[in-house]
């Protein structure tokens, strides 16, 4: 074999095993490393809202920030009985909608009844009855039915932490949306923000952990490097391909000496 056909295979290996490495580090699951605490499942009047961003002990370099958290979904238990009998003959729990459709049944007196099960996690005693309706048929057939809905909105607060104490400097309630923003930071200063749900029967959910947001512009750019992994092992796999390929080159340089 001559010598530019081995330089021709040693570059083309240099090449593939180069690329690997790159692809390798930019696709591996590096987010998962990071660790999540648990949310609830289960709480007197609804569970908090997951708070999606900003992530605890954030940097942000602008004194305004949009505030995301995940929507509270809301249940409800229907029951349709015979009238007299009590018997019940259809049965279920609801998430998110406000119809339901029983199989067909006998020709007979039927009441419809829609139970509130709460927020996402509630463990009412004694769920709230919101709706009941009353049925004849005349002849064997479906009982289509619907209800109200019950509404959520949600309240943010935002505390700053000052030497001694921590202090609420802004609180905004009937949110119909799962975002809000604020634009009043100060940079250099810490804050924490936590959000909590209210349906439109007055139920409040539980109020979220806090969790702490820094402004500051002089350590925005420190944090994105080292809190996002990819970033550094991305040009750590650049620097290695320019790397190899300039002492390919030198050798080829050799080689035709």
């Amino acid at each position: 074999m001559s010598n530019r056909t081995v330089i021709w295979v040693r570059d083309a290996l240099v090449i593939t095993l180069s690329i690997y490495v790159v692809f390798s580090i930019t696709m591996a699951p590096w987010s998962n490393l990071k660790s999540e605490e648990p949310l609830a499942d289960t709480c007197d009047t609804g569970c908090a809202p997951a708070m999606i961003y900003p992530e605890d002990g954030y940097y942000h370099y602008k004194n305004s920030i949009l505030f995301d958290w995940a929507p509270v979904s809301v249940s409800y238990h229907v029951i349709v009985s015979e009238v007299g009998t009590g018997i019940i003959v259809h049965e279920e729990n609801l998430t998110g909608v406000t119809e339901s459709t029983t199989s067909r049944l006998p020709e007979g007196d039927y009441v419809s009844r829609v139970y509130y099960k709460g927020m996402q996690g509630s463990i009412f005693a004694s769920e709230p009855l919101i709706s009941t309706g009353d049925h004849s048929l005349n002849s064997s057939m479906k009982i289509a039915f619907s209800w109200e809905k019950i509404d959520v909105k949600y309240s943010i607060e935002i505390r700053e932490h000052k030497e001694t104490e921590h202090v609420i400097i802004h609180v905004k309630g009937d949110l119909e949306d799962t975002s809000y923003e604020f634009k009043d930071f100060t940079n250099g200063v810490t804050y924490s923000w936590s959000v909590y749900a209210v349906d439109s029967l007055g139920y409040s959910s539980e109020s979220s952990d806090y969790r702490e947001l820094n402004i500051d512009t002089t350590k925005f750019l420190a944090y994105e490097l080292f809190d996002n992994w990819e970033v550094p092992f991305v040009f750590l796999g650049v620097l290695m391909v320019i790397a190899l390929q300039a002492g390919v080159f030198l050798a080829r340089e050799e080689s035709n000496d």
